[in-house]
């Protein structure tokens, strides 16, 4: 039997794919098309229920520019009390999309769970490729561990999290805290189909891959340069790490019809072999980023409630 798209997902997806089918493909390395598609899919922030706050605040990076970093948590009183939090970064192959245009659902996350999220805005290539955008992103998370007391974080309960490019971002950014000596160390990763490895140029989806081999090469070429080899450091592709020990426990999504499924896969396998725990999904019949496509479906649904419990779960 051939792959095929959940039924369900299918039909409520339909009319976005059958545009996708017959839109104009962009060109390997045109970057700019693919932005202008990725904003299109995006919609902006809802006003806020009245029990939650968003809270901006700006971090300084090693080179002096200043991280926008969102932050959404329920609204109370100052209190002594420590609540966890999740460490967001965002998708969009390295080259396109904001925290704030991806902050929807942390709204629906934190109204459901109650775990704070602080969403990073972090630098895109090519203007600034690797290491900038990590950078950024571990300039944030210092500056979360520093600040725990005054925002009310337990600094033992502070999880990363990341969807595609965000979630490779989120596994190197465990890689640096483990070997940055990060303490308290980081309680989990949640890695919603992850970007974690520049040599995947096959796509086994064919035209059911929603993020194609093409623009895989597009997003790494941007992140990494055009003379990434074999010198590719973990940090930047961390799929390459030789070891995954002492990195925190790690939950997974990987939809069979995403060109991340194979990388993703193995990388789980790997924390499996070092006895850390794992919580895996395979999600048969979805493609790259299904839960903007479908998010009614039964199976997005199920996605969402897998999520939420391993935000609670730390």
């Amino acid at each position: 039997m051939s792959l095929q798209y959940d039924p369900e997902f299918a039909k409520e997806a339909a009319p976005i794919l059958q545009r996708l089918a017959i839109s104009d493909k962009p060109d390997l390395h045109d970057i700019t098309t693919r932005r202008a598609m990725m904003t299109a899919m995006t919609s902006k922030l809802p006003p806020l229920p009245d029990n939650l706050e968003q809270l901006i605040h700006r971090v300084p990076a090693p080179d002096g520019h200043l991280v926008t970093v969102y932050h959404f948590r329920a609204r109370r009183e100052p209190c002594e009390h420590r609540e966890p939090a999740i460490v967001h970064i965002h998708g969009g192959g390295f080259i396109s999309l904001s925290a704030e245009q991806c902050a929807t659902s942390h709204v629906a996350s934190v109204s459901r769970t109650g775990v704070q999220v602080l969403t990073i805005d972090y630098r895109l290539a090519p203007e600034h490729p690797y290491p900038v955008p990590l950078e950024d992103c571990w300039a944030a998370l210092q500056w979360v561990y520093e600040n725990a007391q005054l925002l009310s974080i337990d600094p033992t309960r502070i999880a990363v999290m990341g969807e595609s490019a965000g979630g490779g971002l989120a596994a190197a950014l465990t890689l640096l805290a483990r070997d940055r000596a990060l303490s308290p160390r980081l309680a989990k990763q949640i890695l919603i189909y992850p970007m974690l490895d520049d040599r995947t140029v096959t796509n086994h989806a064919g035209a059911l891959a929603f993020w194609t081999e093409q623009d895989n090469i597009t997003g790494w070429t941007a992140y990494l340069g055009s003379n990434a080899s074999d010198h590719i450091v973990p940090y930047a592709a961390p799929a390459r790490v030789e070891s995954v020990a002492g990195l925190p426990p790690l939950y997974i999504d990987c939809p069979q019809l995403d060109i991340f499924v194979h990388e993703g896969l193995e990388y789980a396998q790997r924390f499996v072999e070092a006895n850390i725990p794992t919580e895996c999904h395979l999600y048969p019949g979805m493609p790259h980023g299904f839960e903007a496509l479908a998010p009614r479906a039964s199976v997005t649904q199920r996605a969402i409630e897998n999520r939420y419990k391993a935000m609670l779960t730390f």
